[in-house]
């Protein structure tokens, strides 16, 4: 997976030659969307169909040249509202989230809006949304820079008093065994749980579970393995889980999942930024371990009994297997509402700012919210 792009001084020269192309390129894309039969989909406007376009070129040449997030615990511009977290006891780590003996729980940091929660808080009246942030496994963090718009949105219409992203470790090529394979990231979303409901001693049912793309993926194993050892451990479910377009089938490696699917133009995922998550987060052992039923969600329906909400595009490339993943879910007996925000691309409250999806991200996150107050 690794290429000569991938390395100095090759990527710098890649860079600047993609940056040469993509402008070159650019005045055709702005004659094309001009007029509504031009753009990617009838329904968006000029903006919309130009940011999409800026966007996909953007993920599409950061996941040629594999830049992704560096990720230090010391506060940065977030001062009060990060902190770290110490992993659990070595018994609450059980079955799946220890079935790579090289990755092992370790400290990680985590950012809150708009302020922090403490021990001493008072916990009367609060609802926290655990947010676990997308990214395909190897980019981006819980910091405001990339979820901070994302958390804005939840505050604001979702009936959240506070909202809680983790920085979970980012899987890297090229794979070895420091590279964060999974289970890292399960291990870091359950040791997030664990630290709001043991150390803060917030109530399990003002806690709503949530996730984007990479993220909800990371959301449901976490359901699926309090299902499984939940009991054992005593690890109590939160009170409803939020899904933004969950990437449910990391397994798939194929062109043929991008490449011939018929939201392929109306989105900004690409294959290289796919199968960089995929194959990173698979690690050395390799993509065959990506069949495991913590990471394909589509193999094995679980029996949860916390209520789910699940937001995708129908515009996205992910919206079919969201589709089929929310009504299988549905059929195994579980409490979960599908909303399809027709003309979003992947992951709308994200890139709602950036790419002029502001009007969509509201609804999608007003719905949720009215969603959550039906829960109570």
């Amino acid at each position: 997976m690794m290429t000569v792009v991938t390395y100095q001084p090759f990527k710098g020269l890649y860079a600047l030659t993609a940056l040469g192309f993509e402008l070159a390129r650019l005045p055709l894309f702005l004659a094309k969307y001009l007029h509504n039969y031009g753009r990617q989909h009838p329904e968006w406007t000029f903006r919309q169909a130009l940011g999409v376009r800026i966007f996909f070129s953007v993920v599409y040449h950061l996941a040629t040249t594999q830049t992704g997030t560096a990720l230090p615990l010391t506060p940065g511009s977030e001062k009060e509202r990060w902190i770290t977290m110490k992993p659990a006891k070595e018994e609450m780590y059980k079955g799946p989230l220890r079935s790579n003996p090289d990755v092992k729980p370790v400290e990680i940091g985590g950012t809150w809006y708009p302020a922090p929660l403490t021990n001493g808080s008072d916990k009367s009246n609060i609802k926290v949304i655990f947010h676990i942030h997308g990214g395909a496994f190897v980019v981006a963090d819980g910091r405001t820079a990339n979820s901070g718009a994302f958390a804005k949105r939840l505050l604001k219409h979702a009936t959240a008093t506070h909202v809680f992203c983790p920085q979970y470790r980012l899987s890297l090529l090229p794979v070895s065994k420091t590279s964060n394979p999974f289970p890292a990231a399960c291990q870091d979303s359950l040791t997030s749980y664990l630290y709001l409901i043991n150390d803060l001693k917030i109530s399990p049912k003002d806690i709503v579970l949530s996730g984007d793309s990479a993220g909800a993926n990371l959301a449901i194993s976490l359901l699926r393995y309090i299902v499984d050892y939940g009991t054992d451990l005593d690890i109590p479910n939160p009170s409803a889980g939020l899904l933004w377009s969950p990437w449910v089938n990391p397994s798939d490696v194929s062109c043929s999942f991008v490449h011939d699917n018929p939201n392929y133009h109306t989105d900004y995922l690409s294959t290289p930024f796919t199968n960089w998550g995929s194959v990173a987060y698979a690690g050395l052992p390799g993509v065959s371990t990506l069949a495991h039923p913590y990471i394909n969600h589509k193999l094995k329906m679980f029996k949860t009994e916390v209520p789910l909400w699940v937001n995708t595009g129908g515009a996205e490339v992910l919206f079919f297997d969201d589709k089929e993943w929310s009504e299988k879910m549905k059929d195994a007996g579980n409490d979960v509402t599908l909303m399809i925000e027709k003309t979003a691309p992947h992951d709308v409250l994200l890139i709602a700012d950036a790419l002029g999806f502001q009007k969509e991200a509201d609804n999608s996150a007003k719905q949720a919210g009215e969603w959550l107050k039906s829960k109570r």
